[in-house]
């Protein structure tokens, strides 16, 4: 059974982050962030109790939540984006440089994370340098927050092998919904300037 919840984490997380890093539809990238939320929180059950790995989940949602408000009230339609062929291709190439890098540098990584298990350390691994990616190539303001906490979700499914204090795990839950919800706001607040035509 829980080579299944492990499979089941590991493509969640894969595809969801293929799926962000690939489109930039709105619809699509909250999406796949909500489908990656899901596969972190399968993964996390393997070192952790169900009610932390259910707060990942939950804390996740509420981040896509936030971002689809926010959207919500931009009068650009951002559920459809279209683009040429060469920067989806080229966004792709760099999901593949980042797996196949840590398929290949996976054997000497252990031991600097206390050799936790295979069904964290490659994942884990993989969300940051993704996340690293995605921070690079974003330009919206709210891609660039969902880079960051796709980044963050890496680093906190490495630390759950290392420490399991609730009160640590709630401190990074309410710093990833505030980076956010700052983010949002600020976002919010320059719409109407955006918005209004005005050249400034």
């Amino acid at each position: 059974m829980l080579f299944w919840i492990i499979l089941a984490g590991y493509l969640l997380i894969l595809i969801g982050a293929l799926i962000f890093t690939v489109t930039r539809s709105w619809i699509y990238a909250l999406t796949a962030f909500s489908l990656q939320t899901l596969g972190v929180g399968l993964l996390a059950l393997q070192i952790a109790p169900v009610p932390v790995a259910a707060a990942k989940c939950i804390v996740g949602w509420l981040a896509v939540t936030i971002l689809a408000i926010t959207i919500s009230h931009e009068k650009k339609d951002f559920l459809r984006d279209t683009e040429g062929l060469i920067a989806p291709l080229f966004r792709m190439a760099l999901w593949i440089l980042v797996f196949s890098s840590l398929v290949v540098l996976f054997p000497g990584l252990g031991g600097f994370f206390q050799n936790p298990p295979t069904g964290i350390l490659l994942p884990s691994g993989f969300l940051l340098g993704i996340g690293l990616i995605n921070l690079g190539i974003s330009e919206h303001p709210l891609r660039v927050s969902l880079s960051l906490l796709s980044l963050l979700q890496g680093f906190e499914l490495s630390y759950l092998w290392v420490e399991q204090s609730l009160l640590v795990l709630a401190l990074l839950a309410v710093m990833d919904l505030s980076i956010l919800v700052v983010l949002s706001i600020l976002h919010s607040y320059n719409l109407p300037v955006e918005n209004s035509g005005i050249n400034l």
